[in-house]
């Protein structure tokens, strides 16, 4: 009998964010990457070290199951691991290769009947010149990538070398971690829950709303800056703390600037790996959680990097959760946490910059689509930091994406001084952003429409059925009545099966349920 749990909790946001899109922009959250080969490495050489990780590591040959039945009865998404296979392999030539893997990259995963990875190897003349590989971010973060990149080396340099490949022992499986979450009481949980009840209680609705306007555009910019890298380092030395706490600390402070903002909210992503105890395991292990910072009383800039500091200790601490009760929580407050804050290290890779480098990148159209207000990456190179902002116009102009790195990156050189330590206000003057407009309101609030129109109560009835329910109220929102996000593929697709058609995002905001029963078409329609 195939291996199955529920999805890990790690996996929950990336399968919602990889759901709420159109299929055809679902390839923003593939992961690509080419590897370097060893010299003299062969076709039979990377299919056989393929081979060997699918066997070695349940993951890569694991397929999802959305609408499948859980221990309790309900509707609830599934891994499901399949036998070992060879790993499927695409050969390209040098002439076709960019077609062919940019198939690949951006044809969405059948998550039902596909394995999470695509290989794809490239020949000139019969020579292997270089291995394509696309995954599956709901399967794989950085730290697995990273195991396995290395585990893909060692098995390629001693197949060329001819000798014995050396791996490490695998400890646990995803399934494994699967099983010791479905373990957990709601008393086990409760701590963790309890600091993010605590949270979200203090978060602001919507800390863009005095920016925000309507809009549909997108925009992409890059600041790479060389002495970045020293000057963080130097305040985190100075501060004894990490040099992620510097850059929270100057995310918060830039942000503040451009929304006028004191109370703030964005969502870092957070590892669960130490917070788990299942550290080694090769699956997705992080997720966005919202993080609060608090800039009342214009504190010193040192301050809020001590400040930023504890959060992360403390968000770390308290990590292991699933995220889908943690985005519940923020929904029944009606909270809009969807300013995205991600750290990735590059190193020992060079930024290849010896000056500033300011890039405007293509518009993240695909990106725009997934759910998020804005997103910075800082990107750590063994020689200096990229800040990559991707920002809807709806809340930033290209003038403002601009002017936010410029300004992120003016304010941390600054603190590289010892005897410079401004205030927010400070801060703010030093950007230059102009004040933000003052508030007009939070803007219209959908009202509950009553009525016995037919797709309200299929719509009602469905949410019920699928999520154990006894009777529904119409004026509730979705989370509001006691559905669970998780379900939401099988209320979509029970409602396809009753007539009706639906996609995820409307279910995941604080719009009544009878709202959007009035957005409902008849399935094929």
């Amino acid at each position: 009998m195939a291996k199955s749990a529920n999805l890990c909790w790690g996996q929950h946001h990336h399968l919602l964010r990889y759901l709420r899109v159109p299929a055809r922009s679902r390839h923003e959250a593939h992961i690509g990457t080419s590897y370097p080969l060893p010299a003299g490495c062969t076709v039979a050489a990377v299919r056989t070290a393929l081979t060997h990780l699918v066997r070695r590591h349940e993951v890569l040959r694991t397929v999802y199951d959305l609408t499948g039945t859980a221990a309790d009865g309900r509707a609830w998404p599934r891994q499901l691991v399949q036998p070992p296979a060879p790993q499927p392999v695409t050969e390209a030539t040098t002439e076709d290769a960019v077609d062919v893997i940019a198939r690949l990259t951006r044809t969405p995963f059948d998550l039902a009947r596909e394995w999470p990875l695509r290989a794809c190897v490239v020949t000139t003349g019969g020579r292997l010149v270089r291995l394509h590989l696309v995954f599956n971010h709901l399967a794989f973060d950085d730290v697995a990538l990273d195991r396995l990149a290395a585990e893909l080396d060692e098995l390629l340099a001693a197949r060329t070398e001819g000798r014995p490949a050396v791996l490490d022992p695998v400890e646990h499986q995803p399934v494994d971690l699967a099983r010791f979450e479905e373990s957990r009481t709601e008393a086990d949980l409760e701590p963790a829950l309890g600091y993010w009840r605590d949270i979200v209680k203090k978060l602001p609705a919507d800390v863009f709303s005095a920016r925000r306007k309507a809009s549909e555009a997108a925009h992409s910019a890059s600041f790479t800056v060389p002495s970045l890298l020293p000057a963080a380092r130097a305040i985190a030395a100075r501060e004894h703390v990490w040099p992620s706490a510097v850059h929270l600390a100057a995310y918060a402070v830039t942000l503040a600037a451009y929304t006028g903002e004191t109370r703030l909210a964005h969502r870092m992503y957070t590892s669960q790996r130490d917070a788990s105890g299942f550290g080694g395991a090769v699956t997705c292990l992080s997720y966005p959680t919202p993080v609060l910072a608090d800039l009342d009383g214009d504190p010193l800039f040192s301050a809020v990097v001590k400040a930023s500091a504890t959060r992360v200790s403390q968000a770390m601490a308290n990590a292991h959760v699933p995220y889908d009760r943690v985005y519940e929580l923020m929904a029944e407050k009606g909270v809009r946490v969807v300013a995205e804050l991600n750290f990735l290290d590059n190193a020992p890779r060079s930024c290849r910059a010896k000056r500033d480098r300011y890039a405007v990148n293509a518009a993240p159209a695909d990106w725009a689509l997934a759910g998020s207000d804005s997103y910075l990456r800082v990107y750590e190179w063994a020689d200096g930091i990229t800040l990559a902002l991707q920002a809807l116009d709806a809340v930033m102009d290209a003038a403002a994406v601009e002017r936010f790195l410029r300004g992120y990156a003016r304010l941390v050189e600054a603190h590289r001084d010892p005897g410079t330590d401004l205030r927010v206000s400070e801060a703010a003057a030093l950007i230059g952003f102009a004040p933000a407009p003052p508030r007009t309101g939070s803007g219209a609030v959908d009202q509950a429409r009553t009525g016995t129109a037919p797709a309200e109560h299929v719509l009602t009835d469905v949410v019920a059925e699928v999520n154990g329910l006894g009777e529904v109220d119409p004026a509730a929102s979705y989370t509001g009545a006691g559905g669970r996000v998780l379900r939401l593929p099988r209320v979509v697709e029970a409602l396809h099966e009753r007539g009706w058609s639906a996609g995820l995002v409307p279910f995941t905001t604080a719009r009544p349920l009878s709202a959007l029963a009035h957005e409902l078409v008849p399935a094929g329609g």
